[in-house]
């Protein structure tokens, strides 16, 4: 009984110093664990804020940095008793951690302070990468070092376990009863031990998910980045969303859809790019669409939800595994158009793909807003306001334009001004008002007379410019009598009464009435006073001798 009471307590006292051993390690590589994760997790975070701006994105971000102090002092307290080296590997972690984490607390400032083209800039520099590649390298080198010492503490476990069992088998002569408890201790070790390995295993496979999210991740932004310079470029409507759909379908493996343009004129929707192998309408109705309807993302995923009168006929309500997003374009409180996405049991999952969907939306629908104020800047630099024809400034560049390209070909540009005759007196007659609506309804008939290729401009006043590439003096000549006649016969409704007008025209043509733009039009001009003094409601032509005109 001596030999066994000396026997159990020296027993139990070796195998609990393995096992303290052991877990130790164990200990030590959870917390090099944690910290990789939480390193992961602030970097995540602050990539969702440079891509989107929006501090929800920090949540993640500012709980890693809260925590990471406490885990690297943990860090350096589990290493204290190890070898030199493995203590300078953990101290080029912790460098490299905290290197990491100033450079993102760096990104996120210039991110808030500069905007995401400055954030850009400091990311594609590469110094944090390099920080976070060191700090993998030296977890993986320290990994690999705690997994061979806690395969040396197991096995010291299981032969510490067996020597230990043989002295109870021993000692099991003397007394059965101290056996079984030996035993049961045994037993109750290699169940932990075999607990601890599963769980080993599993925070392995976790760690390489997260790893293979993280990657996926980047590649995501990588793209939205490329999609988002291109965008930043110049370009109409149409092509911002052809180039969308062409990253959609980058962006949305697995899936297919349609990207609609909104037309204010008409209240309709017009098709403008696709993805993948769908069927689409050319044009369709905002009351088609529920999201259009509500102004937010609408789904559709399975028989019990709501479904557009636009959605994809050929796939039941209730298809497994079968979704459909609807995304208005929105931006300033104004609709753009559509981003429709259909995904199918390949595709990735519908939270995902609404995630990033929501994403794409919000940088195309940007794209429009920005292509359609240059749009309204550009028109209002180049047209009369009131008349919608081109203005003085893009009559002479215009002239300007076609005279050299009549050079080149050897062809000659016609040039007809036109001036109202009396519009002083239909102004003091019937009032401003309704010598604008003259003036509107002269300038559209004017532009409804000529050829998709000819320019109509409102110089000034009552005065307009036709502009004729590829035309003679004589084939401008007939296209002014026909104007002149033709608008004789207009009547027009305004202040209540019904108002005729007329016009004394004015013809040259190159070269022979001049090469350049002053010259031309100089010339069409005294032609118009010769038309006037000729008694007006009439056409002439630029001529060396005044008075030259075609009677009415």
């Amino acid at each position: 009984m001596v030999l066994t009471a000396t026997v159990l307590p020296l027993s139990l006292t070796w195998v609990n110093d393995a096992r303290d051993n052991r877990q130790q390690v164990e200990d030590r590589l959870t917390v090099l664990r944690h910290v990789h994760e939480l390193l992961i997790d602030a970097e995540t975070g602050q990539r969702g804020y440079v891509i989107t701006g929006k501090d929800a994105f920090l949540q993640p971000y500012h709980a890693a940095l809260s925590v990471l102090p406490a885990e690297f002092q943990t860090l350096s307290q589990r290493y204290v008793h190890n070898s030199p080296a493995e203590r300078q590997l953990v101290n080029e972690l912790l460098q490299n951690a905290k290197l990491r984490i100033q450079g993102l607390a760096k990104v996120v400032e210039v991110r808030q302070n500069g905007g995401f083209a400055a954030a850009e800039a400091v990311v594609t520099s590469g110094q944090g990468k390099h920080y976070m590649d060191e700090v993998r390298r030296i977890s993986a080198e320290l990994g690999t070092i705690e997994a061979r010492e806690l395969a040396e503490r197991d096995g010291e476990l299981r032969s510490k376990n067996w020597v230990a069992t043989a002295f109870s088998v021993v000692s099991t002569l003397l007394s059965l009863g101290l056996l079984g408890y030996l035993a049961a201790m045994m037993a109750r070790t290699i169940r932990r031990g075999e607990q601890s390995a599963a769980q080993a295993h599993r925070t392995s496979e976790e760690l390489e998910h997260g790893m293979t999210t993280l990657r996926r991740r980047n590649d995501e932004m990588s793209i939205l980045g490329e999609m988002s310079r291109l965008l930043q470029t110049e370009m109409t409507p149409v092509e911002a969303l052809e180039v969308t759909s062409l990253f959609c379908s980058r962006l949305l493996p697995g899936t297919v859809g349609t990207i609609y343009l909104y037309r204010n004129s008409e209240d309709l929707l017009e098709l403008a790019g696709t993805w993948g192998s769908v069927t689409a309408a050319p044009a369709m109705e905002p009351q088609a669409c529920w999201g259009l309807r509500r102004g937010q993302v609408h789904r559709h995923g399975g028989a019990s939800d709501l479904r557009c009168t636009h959605a994809a006929q050929a796939t039941p309500p209730d298809s497994p595994g079968h979704f459909e997003l609807c995304l208005p374009l929105t931006a300033y409180g104004e609709v753009l158009g559509l981003l429709n996405v259909q995904g199918g049991p390949a595709a990735m999952p519908m939270d995902e793909a609404a995630a990033m969907a929501q994403t794409i939306s919000e940088q195309v629908a940007l794209t429009l807003s920005n292509a359609k104020l240059r749009q309204v800047l550009r028109d209002q630099s180049i047209k009369d306001p009131l008349t919608g024809l081109f203005n003085r400034r893009y009559m002479e560049e215009t002239l300007t334009r076609e005279l050299a390209r009549a050079q080149r070909n050897g062809t000659s540009v016609g040039i007809v001004v036109a001036d109202l005759d009396h519009f002083k007196k239909i102004n003091d007659t019937h009032g401003h008002p309704a010598g604008d609506a003259v003036l509107l309804a002269a300038a559209r008939h004017m532009a409804q007379m000529i050829r998709a290729s000819d320019v109509a401009c409102r110089y000034g006043g009552e005065e307009f410019v036709l502009i004729l590439p590829d035309c003679t003096r004589d084939a401008a000549m007939l296209k002014a009598q026909q104007i002149c006649d033709s608008l004789r016969a207009l009547q027009i409704s305004a202040a209540g009464a019904s108002i005729s007008v007329t016009a004394s025209f004015g013809v040259s043509a190159s070269p022979s009435d001049g090469d350049t733009a002053a010259l031309l039009f100089q010339a069409a001009d005294h032609a118009v006073y010769d038309a006037k003094r000729g008694g007006r409601n009439r056409v002439a032509a630029a001529t060396a001798t005044p008075g030259q005109f075609i009677p009415h």
